[in-house]
This record gives C-alpha cells, sequence and structure tokens, in this order.
C-alpha cells in the first residue's frame, strides 16, 4: 500500500495541517490584531508627546509676545529720539532675555528703521509699511506675531512678533519687532532635531497660512501644504481634527501621526513615525512565527513519523493479516490483541465476527450436508433415492462401457408386503423396510450403493462387480433377510433378480431386464434370486477370474519403486488366489504377512526416494502411507479376532492400497522425478481410470 494513503500519513497530514491553520490564523488575524494594538498605543504615545510639545511651543511663545509686550511698554518715549541710546538699551534687554535669535528693533509708524540691537540681523533697511505684523500691532493692544515668512535680507525663513509703543494718550509712536529663524539655529532647532524612534519626526504647521512652519526637513520649512484630497489626515486636521490616524510623507509612505493644536497662536504640532518602523515589531514576530511553524512541522512530522509506527504496528500487523485473510493466503482466524485500547476494540470486534462466521459456517455446511443428504437419502430407509441412484449411476455406466469393467444390479422386493401392511399397519411395514435396508448394507461393500426404488423395492449397484460374482452377493443377501426375525412379524423374505450391464447396453434396458428377473423370481415362488443372463457384459483377459493388472501407464520411471509396486501385484494377485481357491486359513494368514512386511518396506523407499528429489508434498505422502499402515495393522488384528473375512482384508489391499494409493495418489510426484520426461505420455492413464483399471472385485470367502 502507497505510504500516502496510510492512516499514518493522514494523522501526519492532519498535524502538519493544523498547525498551518494555527499559522495563518495567528498571521491573518492574530498577528493584524497585535500591530492595530501596537498602533494604538504607539499613538497614544505619539499624542502624549506631540501635546507636550504643543504645549512647551506655545509657552515659547507665549513668553517672547510677553517680552516684546513689556518692552513695548517700558521703552522711554524720549530714546526714540536717540537711536544710539536706544540700541543700548535693547541690546541690555536682549543680554537680559535673548528669546529672539535675530535680535530687536524699533520702527517708526511707516516702518522706517529707528535703532536695531546688535544682534539684529535685519539689515538697515526699513520695513514694509504694508507689512501684515506691522499693521496688525499699530493697531492692536499688545504683542502681535506675524505669519511665517521670509526674511527681507538674507530670505531665512522667519516669524515677526510686534507690539506697538504708545503715548499716554494710546497714540503709536513707534513699535518694538522681534525676529525668530524657522530653520536651524531657531528657536525650533530643538524641536527640528528631536527624532522618534529611528526616522519619526516633528511636524509644526500653520492652518492659517497652509504652510509648513518648521520641519526635521528643512526643505519643508515654508512649503505650502499639499492641496485636499492629497493627505485626507493632514486635510482633517486643518479643519480641525486634532487626534491620531495615518498620514502620507513625502515620498508616499504611510506614516502614523498625532495632531495636537498649538494654544493661542493656531499652529498645530504633527509628531509622525512611519508605519513601517511602527510595525516592526510585528513584522520580526511574523517571520519567527515563520521559521518556527516550519522548523516545528519538520520535528512533528518526524516525531509523528517515528511515534505513530510504534503506535500503529498492532493496527498495521492487524490489517496485513486480515488483507491476506481476505485474499486467501491465511485461513480465516481470530487476530491476536496486544493493547487494550480502541484498536484492540477493534481488534476484539473483528475477532468476535470471525467466531461468529466461523459458527455461521459450519452450521450453514451442516445444513448443506443435511439437505443433500435429505436430496439423495430416503427419508425412511436411509438408503438413496432415485434422484441420487440416476446421478450416480450415470457415471458408472459410462465408465464400465469405456473401460470395460463389468458392472451389475440387484432388483429386490420384499414378498408379500402388502398383506404384512395389512395385517400388521403401516408403521410395522415400515420397521420392516427399515430391517430389510439394515441387513442389506450389512453385506455391502464400500463400493456398492443401496436405493429404495419405491414402495417396499430396493436396488442394489455392484461395481467391478460380473453376473457371478452379483448373483453370489444376492442369494446371500436374500439369506441374510430371510434370517433376520422382526418383533411381531417373524421373518420375512425378498425375491431378487440379477443383471448385468452389458456391452452396448442402456440403462433403462439393463434395469428392465433386472426387472424381469425380479418378476421371474415372483413367478417362481418368491424368496429366490434369478439371474437373466441374456446379454454379455465385459469380460477380462481371464473368463470368471478376477486379477490385478499392471499397466505401462502405472510406471513411474524408477526402476526400484516400478519393480515394488509390481511385486505388489502379483503378491495381491496370489492372496486372491489362495483365498479363491479356499487354502487353509493358516496359509492365507502366512501370505497376508510377507505381503504386509513387503508394502512396509515399500513405503519406507518410496519416502527416502521422494525426500532426495525434495517432493513438496512428503509429508502429506508420509501421513497417507501411516493412515494405509494403520489400517491394515487393525485389519490383520480383526482377521485374527474373527471379526472380519480374508476379502475385506483383500478389498482393502486391491481398493485403498493399490487402486487409490498406488495407481492414484503416487501420480502426483511422477512428475519430479529426474526420468520423468522420458516416461511415455498416456493421456488416457489418468489417476481415475488407472483405479477403475486395477480395481478388482474383491470378495470375502464366505461370499464366494
Amino acid at each position: 500500500m502507497s505510504f500516502f494513503r496510510t492512516f499514518k500519513f493522514r494523522l501526519i497530514a492532519l498535524g502538519v495541517v493544523l498547525i498551518v491553520i494555527g499559522v495563518l490564523v495567528r498571521q491573518l488575524v492574530i498577528l493584524p490584531t497585535v500591530r492595530d494594538r501596537v498602533h494604538e498605543v504607539v499613538a497614544d504615545a505619539q499624542l502624549s508627546i506631540v501635546n507636550h510639545v504643543a504645549r512647551d511651543l506655545a509657552h515659547a511663545l507665549q513668553a517672547r509676545r510677553t517680552l516684546i509686550g513689556e518692552l513695548a511698554d517700558t521703552l522711554p518715549a524720549a530714546l526714540l529720539s536717540q537711536p544710539l541710546q536706544l540700541g543700548a538699551w535693547l541690546d541690555e534687554r536682549e543680554r537680559l532675555n535673548p528669546l529672539f535669535d535675530r535680535g530687536l528693533r524699533v520702527l517708526g509708524p511707516d516702518g522706517a528703521r529707528v535703532a536695531g540691537s546688535s544682534r539684529a540681523a535685519w539689515g538697515e533697511g526699513s520695513a514694509a509699511p504694508q507689512a501684515d505684523w506691522l499693521q496688525a500691532a499699530l493697531g492692536t493692544q499688545g504683542a502681535v506675531i506675524s505669519r511665517p515668512q521670509r526674511a527681507e535680507g538674507d530670505g531665512a525663513p522667519v516669524v515677526v512678533m510686534a507690539a506697538a509703543v504708545r503715548d499716554g494718550g494710546g497714540r503709536a509712536l513707534a513699535v518694538v519687532a522681534g525676529e525668530l529663524r524657522l530653520d536651524e539655529g531657531g528657536f525650533l532647532e530643538d524641536l527640528r532635531q528631536t527624532q522618534l524612534g529611528e526616522s519619526g519626526g516633528f511636524v509644526v504647521i500653520s492652518p492659517a497660512d497652509k504652510l509648513f512652519v518648521a520641519s526635521n526637513d528643512a526643505a519643508m520649512v515654508l512649503r505650502p501644504t499639499p492641496g485636499p484630497g492629497v493627505d485626507p489626515m493632514l486635510d482633517r486636521a486643518l479643519t480641525g481634527y486634532r487626534g491620531t490616524g495615518l498620514t502620507v510623507d513625502a515620498q508616499g509612505e504611510d506614516e502614523l501621526a498625532a495632531i495636537a493644536a498649538v494654544p493661542d497662536i493656531g499652529w498645530i504640532v504633527v509628531a509622525r513615525r512611519p508605519t513601517a518602523e511602527v510595525s516592526q515589531p510585528v513584522a520580526e514576530l511574523r517571520r519567527l512565527l515563520w521559521r518556527n511553524s516550519f522548523a516545528t512541522m519538520a520535528v512533528l512530522s518526524l516525531i509523528l513519523l517515528g511515534v505513530l509506527s510504534h503506535m500503529l504496528r498492532p493496527l498495521t500487523n492487524a490489517s496485513r493479516a486480515i488483507r491476506e485473510m481476505a485474499d486467501g493466503k491465511q485461513e480465516l482466524a481470530p487476530v491476536a490483541v496486544t493493547r487494550q485500547d480502541e484498536f484492540g476494540d477493534l481488534l476484539f470486534g473483528f475477532n468476535n465476527l470471525v467466531t461468529r462466521l466461523h459458527d455461521k459456517e459450519q452450521a450453514l455446511l451442516q445444513t448443506l450436508k443435511q439437505l443433500d443428504a435429505l436430496a439423495g437419502t430416503d427419508a425412511l430407509t436411509g438408503a438413496w433415492n432415485r434422484r441420487q441412484f440416476y446421478q450416480v449411476v450415470a457415471l458408472e455406466v459410462e465408465r464400465a462401457h469405456r473401460y470395460r469393467h463389468p458392472l451389475a444390479l440387484i432388483l429386490l422386493d420384499v414378498d408379500l408386503f402388502k398383506g404384512i401392511n395389512d395385517r400388521y399397519g403401516h408403521m410395522k411395514g415400515d420397521e420392516v423396510l427399515q430391517a430389510v435396508a439394515t441387513s442389506l448394507r450389512s453385506t455391502l461393500r464400500k463400493a456398492d450403493s443401496l436405493t429404495r426404488w419405491g414402495g417396499e423395492e430396493f436396488v442394489v449397484l455392484l461395481p467391478e462387480t460380473d453376473l457371478a460374482s452379483a448373483t453370489v452377493f444376492a442369494e446371500r443377501a436374500r439369506v441374510c433377510i430371510a434370517a433376520h426375525a422382526i418383533d411381531g412379524v417373524g421373518a420375512v423374505t425378498a425375491s431378487f433378480g440379477v443383471a448385468e450391464l452389458g456391452e452396448a447396453e442402456s440403462r433403462n434396458d439393463w434395469i428392465a431386464r433386472a426387472d424381469a428377473a425380479l418378476y421371474r423370481a415372483k413367478q417362481g415362488g418368491r424368496n429366490r434370486v434369478e439371474a437373466d443372463d441374456a446379454v454379455v457384459g465385459h469380460r477380462g483377459t481371464q473368463e470368471g477370474f478376477i486379477r490385478l493388472v499392471w499397466h505401462a501407464s502405472f510406471e513411474s520411471g524408477d526402476a526400484t519403486l516400478d519393480a515394488e509396486h509390481r511385486a505388489l501385484f502379483d503378491e495381491i494377485n496370489v492372496l486372491w488366489t489362495l483365498i479363491a481357491a479356499q487354502h487353509p486359513a493358516a496359509e492365507i494368514r502366512a501370505t497376508v504377512e510377507v505381503l504386509y512386511g513387503k508394502m512396509v518396506r515399500h513405503f519406507r523407499d518410496e519416502e527416502a526416494l521422494l525426500q532426495r528429489i525434495s517432493y513438496p508434498e512428503l509429508a502429506a505422502h508420509i501421513r497417507m502411507h501411516e493412515a494405509l499402515t494403520v489400517r491394515a495393522d487393525a485389519l490383520i488384528e480383526e482377521l485374527r479376532c474373527g471379526k472380519v473375512d480374508f476379502g475385506t482384508l483383500f478389498a482393502f489391499l486391491a481398493h485403498d492400497m493399490v487402486a487409490k494409493h498406488i495407481v492414484g495418489q503416487d501420480r502426483a510426484y511422477f512428475a519430479y522425478l529426474d526420468t520423468a520426461a522420458s516416461r511415455p505420455d498416456h493421456a488416457d492413464a489418468l489417476p481415475a481410470a488407472a483405479r477403475d483399471a486395477a480395481a478388482p472385485t474383491p470378495l470375502s470367502d464366505d461370499r464366494a
């Protein structure tokens, strides 16, 4: 069986599938959830940071606005006409509180320069009268802050804070202004240099002006914000959203942003960090899970392969045994159970099923045997019925015609049976029929058969028997029936008709001649035997004398075995001659002893030869020899005790040993002999045919 179709492979595949499902769940469900949670945590942290930065920025701007306002309120009006003294005054204030990195200056209401501190990098020119911050300072009480812009002199990104100097009547006499640089070196330098993570940072935006005020990237300072739709998160921020979300940087990469407002000025501070950087731990975890999962699958597969091979070995062995039973390579039998688990329960169930099948098979065989017996047996007498007789007699007739063997038939009828029924009743009539059948069976040979022909008629079929021998048998059966007294009835008699099958005669004509002979026996006074000799039967080479004839087809090709076989044929023929001639019993017994010794020696010689040629069925052949020897010992012992006659012993030797064994079963090993190729091929010398050709008509001495 292919490994990929085994239960072991399915379990390993199941383990791998479960691991893959677990990995996919972690990769597609858990890790995205973890990533989102990480984003939330980082976003909350960024929001906290950006709020703090926005408050610091608002505080810094407020401090500068306050300083500008105080300077405008405390500037002596008399110094407006004394530029040098006013410049010194500004230097002193700047030295005490250096909050403006590009210095301080004082302008007239028309924007003309009045004086400036030594740090002022404004140049010597005046401010444009229409400057937004100038007009806002002149028209507003307190300090104002300009929109982010480029300085007029060097073009640096700056923002200007200004406040008006007023007289007691509130008229603006001048404007005090301080300038802050927005890129490097400015007041936002710390914010510009601060990073979030590896590449994140801060951006300050003026929504009102739609400009980037400050950024970690100096190139973005004073650049206008993208138009609507480019960055939805920025669009929301410009319209008032404050919180966290995803935005897009200048390179088009996603960033995690947190937005906070700078109080009192309208600016917003954005803390940004690339989402890829935020998700880096999750990405590392994903790669670790993939590597771990592949390693786990490999290790688990190896472990399962080893462990399952051990755990499933009883099941594997059991399935192999069951498959061999199903293929007919083994007998159906229970399988050994080695473990008390689910597999053990399965095998217990199989063993119970085997036991039940065996019981049912035996019951079925017994039933079939009984049905077969009922189909071919007469229920009252136990003899065959006509159906069984016709099946057997067809074969016997065909064999007799083919091999020219004698075949005889006896048809008998119980005399005056109707009177027995009328006088004693049908129950007693049945007892009479049973007694007659018993008497007949006591005189039959193994090859003979008894059939209830109908009513009180019986048929006896005698294979290998000529008319004379059949007549002797009929006479003996007649005497046996007449000598048997039946309770309540006494002795009964029977009339017999005997016929031998003619050379070209049909079955029906043969039976009709036996019936005609029976009719003559009835007409002749009953209780007698009549033989029909109108048709000549098959005759052997010696009329009236039974003899075992050796045939070339019986030869094995081994000279020693063939000589011993022929010697046994000759000894059996000698024995039959002594029996038929009614020689003294002592002489016959001596001949039997000699024959028995030759038989045993032959068996040993044959077994030695079969062992030399490595005959595969040697053990079975030895068991046949042992069975024949045991049967011969028993018959010889019974012969000594007078329980059997010489004819029974002769029948055993001629039929069982010669016809069945030497002529039939010994032929199985002929093909294994080295000289088998040189042995003539006799197509018609099959074991059955040879048995029939060699089988004699054994008669006991008292039959003869």
